[in-house]
């Protein structure tokens, strides 16, 4: 199994029975699960720490493909108007965000769109600016690495031949690792997440007078926009989402 890969979606308990023999083979008390647990944790955050809680735990799971259940994690959505969907269109139209299971997203695919730019943002911050500004865009929230449910919910958004996807996540090295897997399998375009998007904000948090937060981690290469990493580097400040919250709302609520 490929981390990030398009690929079946199992259940922890399922993948323990194929490959131990029992549903409890995965189970986080075992040394299986722990050995497991640690390598997605190199791969995905480039540490090999053993995640000790369980939020950490289920996302490290999810992001490899293995969801808990259908129903207990969902993907944060607004605006989301898909052709023959009256519940989710209604949800669109009064400004409502909408969280979705799996469970809910396997019903609903496929899903058929009007030609649009869906965009994807890291925090929840931007979605809830997006929904008090009245924005007509649609937006998805990662929540930080995308679970299973996210990707799926991307998945069946990227199989609409008339739905583009946009990227804006953190400036700092885990928002661009995340940047990375989300552009590289789906597609997706940077927003507003280049190099002169950066410096920018760089600047505007020097005007306000907003103390530094330097960078930290594992630098990661920026392949659709390879000096972005470059004046990271050199610049070694962290800008997150919420700071440029009024430039994101420009796209999200044109005019």
């Amino acid at each position: 199994m490929t981390v990030g890969a398009h690929a079946r979606t199992w259940s922890r308990g399922e993948l323990a029975q194929a490959v131990t023999g029992t549903a409890h083979g995965l189970d986080d008390d075992t040394p299986l699960a722990r050995l497991v647990l640690r390598g997605l944790s190199l791969a995905l955050n480039g540490t090999a720490d053993y995640p000790l809680g369980a939020a950490e735990r289920r996302a490290l799971w999810d992001a490899a493909g293995v969801a808990g259940d259908t129903v207990a994690t969902t993907v944060l959505t607004y605006g989301l108007r898909p052709v023959g969907d009256d519940w989710l269109r209604h949800r669109a139209d009064i400004g409502a965000e909408t969280h979705l299971t799996l469970r809910e997203i396997r019903r609903l695919t496929p899903l058929r769109f009007a030609p649009q730019v869906v965009y994807v943002c890291e925090n929840p911050r931007v979605l809830e600016a997006a929904a008090d500004a009245g924005a007509r865009a649609a937006v998805i929230c990662t929540m930080g690495n995308p679970t299973v449910v996210t990707l799926a919910l991307l998945d069946a958004l990227v199989a609409s031949p008339q739905v583009e996807l946009a990227y804006h996540g953190d400036f700092d090295w885990p928002g661009v690792a995340i940047a990375d897997r989300v552009m590289g399998r789906f597609g997706a375009s940077p927003w507003r997440f280049r190099a002169e998007d950066y410096r920018r904000a760089v600047a505007l948090a020097t005007e306000r007078g907003t103390p530094g937060q330097a960078l930290a981690g594992t630098v990661v290469e920026t392949g659709w926009d390879p000096s972005l990493a470059a004046a990271m580097r050199e610049t070694g400040i962290a800008i997150h989402e919420e700071a440029v919250i009024d430039d994101l709302l420009k796209d999200l609520s044109p005019g």
